[in-house]
């Protein structure tokens, strides 16, 4: 079976120690080539090319009319080709080619709908899912969405059925090796159809541990204090429990309050915690230090939103709140709704600065990430410095991520977005609210969007509006990404369809707005739901001119209507007047969705490469060093720097004598902590890692062992 590999560095995530800056260069093969997309460590495999039993594939028919098409279950599929399961025991199967312990499947259903499936693996079951269309399903028509078809508004045209497909994951009960025959069989007697559009598999990283100088959710010393009555205050325990069903809002939030007040890390361990309400993260940070909000990895910890009403759910960063770290875990809602824009809330929303987000898995929100407040201009505070980066944004009701109300150095990196039903990367500078009796003042006293940054990114399958959109601003790039099938909008739009600063400060050659090295690929559309066309890149004003833009390098690929569409006269004239420089955007059609290569883990040593490090390795017991990727052998090669190597021994330390070796104990943190062997219960309180010798000791001395255990 033909499959696509996208493999890279999300996996490998989970032991990131040392966050890339917002500066990043491009990568570029020696050969000249760009790079386009994120690198992610999953292989796809299309379900159109597997074997069938009892199924048939659905391609789309581009003989039909526009509105056949858009009306078409294949058009939002990948390639928009997908196989069909009628009855039970139906399959699809195929080869896998790498190593795997976690799958990924993207399917359809029917609207209010259920089905189920098994993952087998040389026929025995790995994995079974239940499979809802619940949270999917929206209808388009024109500006507006709905939760049915009966909702749409009458003589305003057809409501197009949208948010086909949706997803679920998790880890397997085995191993996969290449060459295993893996199917997916559907185990539900229901006679409607079942649609699998692609799974993908990968090799989950170990869980990560409970990290040293940090507090757990599920401590049980946690206590809130509250007032009962006035003047009566009571303090009590509170913890929460994975899996349990109950609402484990009250123990976040003292974890995070004891957290900030303590400099601590807060850790979210293995299973699934509800929240039934939205967090909202106070962090005043002392001495500019970082409050890191950890998961055990995006395969292992799960938090999940139980509410569908207005603020009920989602994260809210209050302005107050700074250098923040949230990493490593899956976040998803029970809002099955976009209905008059009441989708309620958001995975991030607010303020912040100085704070990344990584390794993050988030869908079925109304977005991904909000950035921004919806205040008076005398009130608002802005975003400075944030990152996205090695993140899945997926299955949203709305944009993937938007920065906007005056954000500023802020990026997107390396991420995958999939599947949101707006824009799936943007920035508008849009205006804050006036004061009352002031109309005209908000535009000069809101702060425009500047120096926005998304690179490297995969934009795919995105059901309404572009894949990147720029709404004004000053300085934003969008280079080296890759977006594919976004095909009820552009590709990448720039435009003035919404009130704000536009483009009008965008006018200094080193503000200027970049387009860059991006691939766009079956992207742009002959109906935008308005009746209009769009590009694979798209220029449309309305509020004002769109000024001082590079378009240059792009590829573009079978769009679904024009390569470069623009509202106003595309001539060098017209260009020129505009300081706008567009060119060498080939058209080739011949190109596709280039695969992305296997991955090579390297131990770096002393600044020198020196062996490489097994699939299988404890990669906590190492700090990421970076990626290249490599034009000889076209895999992604990565690199690590042994913990041992990082931690400082002094001659007030314990060790223990094995033999030759001089054994020293740490934990595997960011910042290793010693532990003394004369106070320390370790077998009691912590769990053994590993131990790995220090490089480049002198062969006539003892050999200095560093073993690492973590807090249990």
């Amino acid at each position: 079976m033909e499959h696509r590999k996208i493999v890279g560095a999300v996996g490998a995530v989970a032991a990131i120690a040392m966050v890339p800056t917002l500066s990043a260069t491009s990568a570029v093969a020696d050969d000249g080539d760009w790079t386009y997309g994120a690198s992610f460590p999953y292989t796809r495999y299309e379900a159109e090319r597997g074997w069938l039993d009892r199924a048939h594939v659905v391609s789309l028919d581009e003989s039909q009319s526009v509105n056949d098409m858009l009306d078409s279950t294949a058009i939002e599929a990948g390639e928009q080709s997908y196989v069909e399961l009628w009855g039970k025991d139906s399959s699809v199967s195929f080869t896998a080619e790498v190593p795997a312990n976690a799958i990924d499947l993207r399917f359809n259903l029917p609207n209010h709908e259920r089905g189920s499936v098994d993952i087998r693996v040389n026929g025995e079951t790995a994995a079974s899912f239940n499979l809802s269309s619940e949270s999917a399903y929206q209808y388009v028509q024109g500006s507006k969405v709905f939760d049915e078809e009966k909702d749409k508004l009458p003589g305003k045209g057809p409501a197009h059925a949208r948010f086909l497909f949706d997803e679920v994951h998790g880890l397997l009960n085995r191993q996969v090796n290449p060459g295993d025959t893996i199917s997916v069989v559907r185990t539900d007697g229901n006679k409607q159809s079942m649609g699998i559009d692609f799974v993908e598999l990968e090799q989950a990283l170990p869980e990560i541990q409970r990290p040293g100088n940090s507090v757990s959710i599920t401590d049980d010393d946690l206590t809130v204090t509250e007032e009962k009555a006035p003047g009566v205050w009571e303090t009590r325990n509170v913890y929460a429990r994975p899996n349990d069903g109950k609402d484990d809002s009250e123990a976040f939030l003292a974890a995070l309050k004891r957290a900030s007040d303590e400099n601590k890390t807060l850790y979210i361990p293995r299973g699934t915690f509800e929240f039934d309400r939205q967090l909202v993260i106070r962090h005043s940070p002392k001495d500019n230090h970082q409050l890191v909000i950890q998961g055990a990895g995006i395969w292992y910890t799960n938090i999940h939103f139980t509410k569908s009403g207005k603020k009920e759910g989602g994260f809210d960063l209050e302005h107050t709140s700074h250098h923040l770290t949230f990493r490593d875990f899956y976040e998803d809602s029970n809002l099955v709704s976009r209905y008059d824009e009441k989708a309620k809330y958001k995975g991030f929303q607010g303020v912040t600065k100085d704070s990344q987000f990584i390794n993050l898995w988030i869908e079925h929100f109304e977005c991904g990430f909000w950035i921004g407040e919806d205040v008076n201009y005398d009130k608002i505070k802005y975003t400075e410095r944030m990152l996205v980066d090695h993140s899945r944004i997926r299955n949203n009701f709305a944009d993937g991520l938007n920065y906007s109300q005056g954000t500023r150095d802020s990026a997107v990196r390396n991420s995958n977005i999939r599947g949101n039903g707006d824009d799936g990367l943007a920035s508008w500078a849009s205006h804050t609210k006036s004061q009352p009796g002031d109309p005209e003042q908000y535009e000069s006293k809101s702060r425009v969007t500047q120096n926005n940054e998304f690179t490297h990114n995969t934009i795919e399958l995105g059901w309404r509006a572009g894949g990147i959109g720029f709404f004004g601003g000053v300085g934003h790039k969008a280079e080296n990404n890759l977006i594919t099938g976004n095909f009820e909008g552009a590709g990448i739009r720039l435009n003035t369809v919404f009130p704000g600063h536009n483009f009008n400060l965008n006018q200094e050659r080193n503000r200027r707005i970049s387009i860059q090295r991006n691939k766009i690929v079956r992207s742009g559309t002959q109906d935008d739901y308005y009746g209009g066309h769009r590009g694979a890149i798209d220029f449309q004003e309305m509020w004002g001119t769109i000024l001082n833009i590079d378009v240059k390098d792009n590829i573009i690929v079978r769009p679904f209507a024009e390569d470069i569409r623009s509202d106003f006269v595309f001539n060098d004239e017209q260009l020129n007047s505009r300081g706008m420089s567009v060119g060498d955007n080939p058209r080739r059609d011949w190109d596709g969705y280039e695969p992305q290569h296997l991955v090579v883990n390297y131990a770096r040593v002393n600044g020198k490469v020196d062996r490489g490090i097994p699939e299988d390795a404890n990669y906590a017991l190492y700090w990421w060093d970076g990626d290249r990727n490599n034009p000889v052998d076209g895999k992604t090669h990565r690199y690590w720097i042994p913990k041992a190597d990082g931690v400082q021994i002094n001659d007030g330390m314990e060790f223990s004598w094995e033999g030759n070796r001089k054994v020293y104990n740490f934990t595997p943190s960011d910042k290793p902590e010693y532990l003394p062997i004369s106070s320390t219960r370790f077998l009691d309180d912590y769990t053994y890692q590993g131990e790995m010798a220090q490089s480049f000791q002198d062969p006539n001395q003892p050999q200095t062992v560093i073993r690492f255990w973590s807090h249990k």
